[in-house]
């Protein structure tokens, strides 16, 4: 795992092998990356990531110039594996938050550019997350583009979709409310 672009480029991650973790592989992070330049200008996006794991998608964000970043995670050993590397390159814009994703998004108080969520596959609540985002008055009226990665085997019927992108067993969907304008 590599940070592919940005200030951060070429940084390494440690191995880790936290539970429930599933890193996002380069393939699939730099694919992902091309079709979000392709929808808006990642520089200056205030960025959330959901379940955020080892840190590495929102360290991408960041790497490409987002203002800044919230991470969002449930374990312990993944915040703590974030706050390492948070101190080891001396990140100034990013918050790390242990918190239940939904909890976390029913409390949202500042508006969210762009939301990243990468949940286990066997997240039974998966709907639920997406529900929780779709309905909510600040993905509608911020216009947040909320890109959930999940399996192949998942299909969303939502208005809000604007793109679907498949990379192997991995999927990207992208939602935005103003998507049909």
């Amino acid at each position: 795992m590599r940070i592919i672009s940005g200030i951060y480029r070429g940084y390494q991650f440690k191995t880790y092998n936290g539970s429930n973790t599933r890193p996002t592989t380069d393939l699939a992070k730099e694919s992902l990356f091309n079709a979000l330049q392709n929808i808006l200008s990642i520089e200056d996006c205030s960025v959330v990531d959901l379940f955020a794991g080892t840190g590495n998608i929102g360290l991408e964000f960041l790497s490409r110039g987002a203002k800044n970043l919230t991470s969002v995670d449930v374990n312990y050993a993944n915040i703590t594996f974030m706050k390492d590397i948070q101190k080891e390159l001396n990140v100034k814009d990013w918050q790390i938050k242990k918190a239940d994703a939904i909890q976390y998004l029913k409390n949202v108080q500042k508006p969210i550019d762009i939301l990243f969520a990468d949940p286990p596959y066997d997240y039974v609540q998966l709907h639920q997350l997406s529900d929780t985002v779709t309905k909510s008055d600040w993905f509608n009226t911020n216009n947040t583009l909320f890109v959930l990665e999940h399996s192949d085997k998942m299909i969303f019927h939502s208005g809000y979709l604007l793109l679907k992108k498949q990379y192997g067993s991995t999927c990207f969907s992208i939602f935005r409310a103003t998507q049909g304008k």
